[in-house]
């Protein structure tokens, strides 16, 4: 069993936060607190690291939008969250602001990889944070249980449209046309 530390919160405005330097440590900023994250494990990394450059890949060659990871997303809401994997499709890359290397906006997509030590906040403060700013889609990958859900956002709130585990293959709604299979996701040796 993973031992979690809380993160720790420090109540600021924004234009204190913008002012914070770029890190170690790294810091989030939801409703006007800055949260200190835990840095990932190398498992962690390579499930990002696959993840995106698969879904880069896709994108890229239907020519449907771009794909970053770990990029830092301001959001409407005045939140400022770095997302493991980040989607914007083709007429919304005017969200990319370059000068910043920041996405000003929402995203048409997030993807969170659960670790023992985030998973709490990445499902609830995070999730909230991304429900207010009403992205569209979140994909949350545990990468302790193997799972990825698909979330489609409503008015309502989340629903969830998707769950695959094990060796099952992933084809989320949002790109009907590309399949993850799990179990090169999720195999031995990669990371840990």
């Amino acid at each position: 069993m993973a031992i979690v530390v809380p993160s720790r919160r420090i109540r600021l405005t924004r234009q204190e936060f913008e002012q914070l330097p770029q890190g170690p440590p790294y810091y989030d900023y939801i409703g006007g607190e800055a949260i200190e994250v835990n840095r990932p494990s190398g498992r962690h990394q390579q499930l990002v690291v696959w993840l995106s450059a698969s879904l880069w890949q896709f994108v890229r060659s239907k020519g449907l939008g771009e794909v970053w990871a770990d990029i830092n997303v301001d959001m409407p809401t005045g939140d400022v969250l770095s997302p493991d994997i980040v989607y914007l499709k083709t007429d919304h890359l005017e969200r990319y602001d370059e000068e910043r290397g920041y996405v000003v906006g929402t995203p048409d997509l997030v993807v969170e990889v659960l670790s023992p030590s985030t998973a709490a906040y990445d499902r609830v403060d995070k999730f909230d944070a991304y429900r207010r700013a009403g992205v569209p889609w979140v994909w949350l990958v545990d990468q302790d249980t193997l799972v990825i859900e698909e979330y489609q956002w409503t008015p309502e709130g989340y629903l969830c449209v998707e769950t695959v585990g094990g060796h099952a293959i992933f084809q989320p709604r949002l790109f009907p046309e590309w399949q993850v299979r799990l179990e090169e996701v999720f195999a031995p040796g990669r990371g840990g």
